[in-house]
This record gives C-alpha cells, structure tokens and sequence, in this order.
C-alpha cells in the first residue's frame, strides 16, 4: 500500500509552509483507489478540503482523513465513472464526513440533527407547520442529506443559532443579515432540500 499526496511534488524540506494531503492508494478492502478521483476530485479542490477541516474539526492537517474518507467511498461505489464535476463530489462528501466527526459519529450526527431542526422549527413562528412533517426521523435524513448535496451549509449553520434563540442583533453580526431575512432563508433552503428529497407540503 502506497500514500499518494497532494501536491504530487510535496518535499517537506522544500515545501515546509504547505500542509499535504496524503490519500492510501488502497481502501480498508483491499480495493486499488481509482487514481481519477485524486486527479479530478481532490487536486482542483485541495485548498478548499484543507479550509473544510480547519473549519469543522479544527486541524487543517485532518483534511487527509476526511479526504481519504471521501476518496476511498467514492471511487468504491462508482469506480473510474466520476461524472461532472467530481471535485464537487469529493468536497460534499469530505465535508459531510467532517461534520460527522465533529459530532462523534454519523449516528450522533443523525440525533443532533433531528433535535437541533425538532426543536429549531417549534420555536419558530412561521406560516408553515414544518414540525408536523418533520416528524418523522427518515423524512428528517433524507433533506439533511439533500442539505449537504445541494450544498446548502448555509441553512444548516443557522440551526445552532436558531436553537439558541440568538436575537437579531447576534445574527446581524454572524449573517451580516436582519433575523427575518435569515428566518426566510433558512425556510427556502429547507423547501428545496425537501422538493428534492421528493418531500412536499
């Protein structure tokens, strides 16, 4: 098993200000990593997964881990087939796995979104009744996934502030934006996500 690390010319002794990514040429299956995600995914992208892991789990240098991540899931269930724009696959999938990480597992994951949205949408006031149709866990996994792949982290970024019941002049200085102007956001991104995830109301 081999690492592949980007850049591909990375010297530690020449290139010390630069934080690699390093990618094992091989998943835990024993699967050869088809090298097209590395080349048309992660290359065109890597200033982006560096800024990813810096954001979310705090460490530039975990961006090889949720790289890797990404890498070795995608090129297992799609092999050489990477479609249009792959780096924009790698970046969503790398990403999700980050925040999974950030909160201990995909499964605590799961759980916090189901409470953060549970709990954000029944303090709100708004003309729709979303709690009602939230309701159900899966309904809840398929629009946070639809979240994550239409590449709305913007919405998923006002839930925690939303939760808290952040006044509006918290959310002015962290959205630049008026409450409600962030409120019908935050309503757009979700009946997107939902529309879809095939979800409508």
């Amino acid at each position: 098993m081999a690492v592949i690390t980007i850049p591909f010319d990375y010297d530690e002794r020449t290139h010390s200000a630069i934080v690699p990514i390093c990618v094992d040429d091989t998943d835990r299956h024993g699967n050869p990593v088809h090298r097209a995600w590395i080349e048309l995914g992660v290359v065109p992208v890597a200033d982006r997964l560096l800024k990813i892991a810096d954001r979310l789990l705090a460490d530039k240098y975990r961006a090889s881990e949720i790289t890797e991540y990404a890498v070795h899931s995608l090129s297992r269930t799609h092999g050489d087939q990477v479609g249009d724009r792959p780096s924009v696959k790698v970046l969503n999938r790398a990403r999700l796995f980050a925040v999974d990480q950030r909160a201990g597992g995909r499964r605590n994951r799961r759980r916090l979104d189901v409470e953060l949205f549970t709990e954000t949408l029944e303090a709100l006031e708004d003309q729709y009744n979303f709690v009602a149709d939230f309701a159900a866990r899966e309904t809840l996994d398929k629009i946070v996934e639809q979240l994550d792949l239409l590449g709305l982290q913007h919405v998923k970024e006002i839930l925690p502030w939303m939760l808290r019941n952040a006044d509006g002049s918290e959310l002015a200085g962290r959205f630049g934006q008026k409450r409600n102007t962030v409120t019908k956001q935050f309503y757009r991104g979700m009946r997107k996500a939902a529309s879809a995830a095939g979800i409508t109301w």
